[in-house]
């Protein structure tokens, strides 16, 4: 999106020019500033980290909201450096080059002299894996192959081409007045061209390589005869499956859409695909213009019209092209299918089984299928649709799956089913501390590469249990230390993760040294750590701030991190032999402007429950002044405290953390923890215990202290003010009010009954309206509104399809009825979360407007008063 208001790109890069030239007054003592809306627009972030592959460069990404973006390329040893206005991605050639697209082409940039060369009209460029060669797109259809800056090929009316995962191959496409071809190009060791497959009155899509680049399939486009291809570069075979071919299920054709993906198995036998029915179904069942609604339907009615409306649904079926063999997979019964590791077995599931329930991820009995004969047998009952609760290893022999607070392994081998986590006496989920909304496991299992481990993950630590569950070792200590550890996303090994049903499997080698990061669950600090084979963890990177963004080389041992607090600007630091170098801090005109600090607090709620929040402090911090203090709320936001906030009119709730402290204010967010069956009124005990500390510090005034949420905390917000007068004001955004009606809205987003919200999520009833009503109405903002006597602002999206706006409009006609101080804003063509840029201020300014009178004593603006107030 644009932003016009904001500084133009001249005065950006005039910016960047006077921070290059040396200044003679250095030493000077900077006398701060307080910041304004004029000056959120000189505000970047930084991103695009890359580092070269031996570590000798560095490039980022400088990116203002008005759409200028500004790469920089620096040397780590030399700090020389490279600017390079317009440009949103590069990438570093091997130490010597940094190429990257702009308008007119390509720019080879020469690192060395500084030089650029430009090749005109190039959309798209790939260098091979030993970057002897550089293959461009050129005029949209001309794929030109050069090394050494010498063209050694051109091939025109290309359509379509694809790298394998190593860049040692490519295969590519051609179409000419409906004529087309497939053929691969080599760079393994020496050029090479072939032709996979002559060209013939049909055009090819999506080509899908096999991980190790010996296969490929692709489609054919020729309609009323849809084919399947699948090449063999090892005996250079070319199989083909065509929609009229006998072998294809009956009244079945090949659906070439790529709403089921084309894939290519891990053993490279297999080819997935779908199918689709060769006549539509009659879509017109639903059509009379009557809506007949069963009370004892399986599924709700605007469900049922929704699928009956899919002329054409797809499939998951597999082809053995070496075989000539293919079987179905799912099924209009059984929609739901995930593959394991090594892809002769299928896990399949009615998702529609035990419906009607309330909850979003269905439960489900599991069929395990041989792929091959499409025979199958039940292996799990009734058990958790959550994905993260099922994974496969990567050798197909096991399932494991979560059942009962522990995990198990079923080994299709043995038919057998083993607890390997049984009497561990560790948590694996989030029941134990909040049991009424929905299980969510520690993180879904992982495999060592070896196959010997299986990787469990409970709140701090990270386990490797054998298969069988007889060898059973803690990999981190984080539990002593109060540290919450997790592999870094660079120590996984496997390239291929892909599964259906959003199911997939990660691979750790734990024969060598991998990264992890780590969260102190105490002080908020984030950082890293090594783990080598039979050692214990030891610190990477660690500081009292937010440390992401691991970067290694692919040659030698030096790697780049971002490191942030609240009053540190996300800063890169590259790091070698033990030495850590602030590379760029970004933001460096924030030293010119007061900034507020952020801290954590520790409060307890009145079960005695240890609780964290966030305190931001106001931009130029007196203690021996008390500030206004605005409340934000939600559930658990203590993660966060290092986070860097960046000034902006633009935010989809109009909430902004560092607009409120530079403004003068002081910003909570506290933690909340929840009681089955009584959300509110947690809500109401935790964030007044919160509120309370912090006036107890001395920060906040007792009397000038505002609460705002969005969603889930624009419920919470409702509903506190109607149990305290601690709050001076209130806004609350996309809010439930009656939690009753909302209980029995049919959602229009996921068209089912949004009462799954409290029998088994983020509302945490943990029951049915009817088997506790009391507890509803106790916790309904609405049917405690008469005891309100703080002044609330709302605000709601009239097309919000999560929380419905007319929400918000009960609430505003409870008010009025009850003649309460309150405002609603009602926004057209929003919906939960505000996308329009002029929306997004609007709301911002007017819960700045909102917050000035009543927390700082300003003047209503004219479009809080009512027409008897003008």
């Amino acid at each position: 999106m644009k932003f016009t208001y904001l500084p133009t790109f001249c005065g950006v890069i005039a910016m960047i020019l006077v921070g290059l030239v040396p200044c003679p007054v250095m030493g000077q003592v900077l006398t701060k500033k307080h910041l304004t809306e004029a000056d959120y627009g000189l505000w970047h972030r930084m991103g695009s980290e890359q580092l070269s592959d031996h570590g000798n460069w560095v490039s980022y990404r400088f990116s203002y909201e008005n759409d200028v973006d500004t790469t920089f390329v620096v040397h780590t040893k030399t700090n020389k450096k490279f600017v390079f206005p317009n440009l949103r991605i590069g990438q570093f050639i091997g130490e010597k080059s940094f190429a990257f697209i702009k308008k007119e082409g390509l720019v080879v940039f020469d690192l060395k002299n500084g030089t650029e060369k430009l090749l005109p009209n190039v959309s798209r460029y790939d260098y091979s894996v030993d970057g002897l060669y550089l293959v461009t797109l050129e005029n949209a259809s001309t794929l030109v192959i050069r090394k050494s800056e010498t063209v050694i090929e051109r091939i025109e009316n290309v359509t379509k081409y694809e790298w394998n995962s190593d860049k040692t191959k490519l295969v590519y496409t051609t179409s000419n007045n409906g004529i087309g071809s497939v053929s691969c190009l080599s760079f393994k060791n020496t050029f090479s061209k072939q032709q996979i497959l002559k060209p013939t009155l049909q055009i090819f899509e999506v080509f899908m390589w096999h991980n190790n680049g010996k296969s490929v399939a692709f489609y054919g486009v020729e309609r009323g005869n849809e084919a399947v291809y699948y090449y063999d570069f090892v005996t250079n075979k070319l199989f083909t499956l065509n929609s009229s071919d006998a072998i294809l299920p009956s009244q079945m054709k090949i659906a070439t859409d790529q709403t089921i993906e084309l894939k290519v198995s891990r053993d490279g036998k297999k080819v997935f695909f779908g199918i689709t029915n060769v006549v539509a179904k009659d879509t017109t069942g639903y059509s009379s213009g009557v809506e007949v609604w069963h009370a004892k339907d399986q599924l709700l009615y605007r469900e049922r019209k929704l699928r009956a409306n899919v002329g054409y649904p797809q499939f998951l079926a597999v082809w053995f092209p070496k075989e000539g063999l293919v079987q179905p997979i799912s099924s209009e019964r059984q929609k739901w299918v995930a593959l394991n590791g090594s892809q002769d077995y299928a896990l399949v599931a009615d998702v529609d089984q035990y419906e009607p329930q309330y909850k979003l991820n269905s439960d489900k009995d599991f069929y395990l299928m041989d792929i091959r004969t499409g025979s199958k047998e039940l292996l799990l009952e009734q058990q958790s649709g959550i994905d993260s609760q099922l994974d496969f290893s990567p050798d197909g022999r096991h399932i494991t799956y979560y059942k009962n607070s522990d995990w198990w392994v079923y080994d299709i081998v043995k038919k057998s089913h083993a607890n390997i986590t049984h009497g561990l006496n560790v948590s694996w989920d989030n029941w134990i501390n909040d049991p009424g909304t929905e299980l969510r496991v520690w993180g879904q299992t992982d495999w060592s590469k070896d196959g010997k481990f299986i990787l469990c993950y409970d709140y701090h630590d990270i386990w490797a249990i054998s298969p069988n569950g007889k060898e059973r070792k803690r990999l981190t200590n984080g539990k002593e230390k109060n540290i919450r550890f997790r592999f870094d996303t660079s120590a996984v090994s496997n390239i291929e993760q892909f599964n259906y049903s959003d199911s997939g499997t990660t691979i750790y080698d734990l024969s060598k040294e991998v990264v992890l990061t780590s969260y102190n669950l105490q002080r908020g600090a984030y950082g890293f750590f090594t783990l080598k084979p039979n050692q214990k963890a030891k610190p990477l990177v660690i500081a009292d701030a937010m440390v992401t963004k691991f970067t290694k080389s692919k040659n030698g041992t030096s790697f780049i991190c971002v490191k942030q607090r609240f009053d540190l600007s996300p800063t890169l630091v590259y790091c070698t032999t033990g030495k850590e170098k602030e590379v760029v801090r970004s933001n460096e005109h924030q030293k010119k402007y007061h900034w507020g600090k952020s801290e954590m607090i520790y409060y307890s709620d009145s079960k005695g429950t240890p609780l964290k929040g966030i305190l931001y402090y106001p931009a130029d911090y007196d203690a021996s002044k008390k500030y206004p203090m605005v409340v934000f709320i939600y559930e658990s936001f203590s993660k966060y405290l290092h986070e860097f906030k960046y000034p902006s009119l633009h935010n989809g709730i109009g909430f902004n953390i560092a607009n409120l402290t530079t403004n003068g204010y002081a910003v909570l967010l506290p933690d909340i923890s929840f009681e089955k069956g009584n959300v509110a009124m947690s809500a109401v005990d935790c964030v007044t215990a919160a509120t309370k500390k912090v006036i107890e510090m001395g920060v906040a005034d007792a009397k000038k202290i505002g609460l705002t949420g969005q969603s889930f905390g624009g419920y919470e917000t409702n509903f506190i003010i109607t149990q305290t007068d601690l709050f001076a004001t209130a806004i609350s955004g996309a809010a439930i009010s009656d939690n009753l009606q909302h209980y029995f809205t049919i959602n229009t987003l996921y068209t089912n009954i949004d009462a799954w919200r409290y029998e088994n999520q983020q509302y945490r009833m943990g029951f049915s309206f009817y088997d506790n009503q009391e507890a509803y109405h106790s916790n309904s903002p609405l049917l405690n509104a008469s005891k309100i006597t703080t002044p609330l602002l709302t605000w709601a999206g009239k097309i919000d399809e999560t929380v419905q706006s007319r929400q918000a409009e009960t609430f505003y006609a409870a008010l009025r009825r009850l003649k309460k101080e309150h405002v609603m804003l009602a926004y057209d063509n929003e919906g939960h979360i505000f996308q329009d840029p002029k929306n997004q201020e609007d709301l911002l300014r007017k819960m700045n407007d909102w917050f000035g009178h009543y927390l700082k004593g300003k003047p209503k603006a004219s479009w809080m008063k009512s027409d008897l107030e003008e």
